[in-house]
């Protein structure tokens, strides 16, 4: 918030939070946009990680394999207000509008997809937050859950103040996606769930470019009998040192 308050000092205006909505995973093309009225007075980014704590015959107090890590999920609240107490209520084209309208905008940049079946994949931007992964200051991903609390309405009916409460989940282009977790990568713990026809030193193979990894593997996971895999044994496949 300091980069806004920035913003305001320099331009008399404070940066909006904007998302961007896209139809192809690709995110490319002509978006539909939804800018916030009111900036959120919060915002919550969450994700977690999997750890597999399975201990080996004989083993107790393991430190865990990392297995993989959830979609991060950005939680956001927009405020909208129609009663011109705070300002006039604008579209994102600068366009005067009224609550209902600007609930449209949100969902059209946000919501369901008639042409691809699916949400719509998002931009979030809000000035120089970091959100820790993939892109440091933009979030990629889609609507997971929406609701709308109508705080007020006029004699008619007309809601006149709302809050959109959203939740989205990561969604992040696949070459972006590999290239910031580098999942081929030897250096990092693999764990594999072995099917019909694999051996070890296959597996070995494919993991760290090199068969004769496949003792150390039997080792790490316990195996007596690797020649013999069970079909959905799970192996873990840790990094090693290919300088020692």
């Amino acid at each position: 918030m300091l980069d806004a308050l920035n913003d305001f000092l320099k331009n008399g205006q404070i940066e909006k939070v904007k998302l961007k909505g896209f139809e192809d995973k690709t995110q490319t093309g002509q978006p539909n946009i939804f800018e916030a009225f009111i900036n959120p007075d919060e915002i919550t980014i969450s994700y977690q990680t999997n750890i597999d704590h399975t201990s080996t015959v004989g083993q107790t107090g393991t430190p865990g394999v990392f297995l993989s890590s959830t979609p991060m999920e950005i939680s956001l609240k927009f405020y909208l207000d129609g009663t011109k107490a705070s300002g006039v209520l604008k579209s994102h084209t600068g366009g005067e509008v009224t609550v209902s309208d600007k609930i449209v905008e949100f969902y059209n940049a946000c919501g369901y997809n008639p042409n691809r079946h699916r949400p719509r994949f998002v931009q979030i931007f809000w000035g120089n937050l970091s959100l820790m992964r993939f892109h440091p200051h933009v979030f990629c991903g889609c609507l997971k859950s929406v609701s709308v609390n109508y705080k007020l309405f006029n004699s008619n009916g007309t809601p006149l103040r709302a809050i959109i409460n959203a939740t989205f989940v990561e969604s992040v282009p696949p070459e972006k996606r590999d290239s910031a977790a580098k999942a081929s990568s030897p250096d990092l713990t693999h764990v594999r769930v072995v099917k019909e026809g694999d051996t070890l030193p296959t597996m070995s193979h494919k993991i760290y470019g090199d068969y004769s990894y496949y003792l150390e593997v039997a080792k790490v996971n316990g195996l007596t009998n690797f020649r013999s895999l069970e079909p959905g044994t799970k192996i873990v496949f840790p990094p090693f040192d290919k300088t020692k």
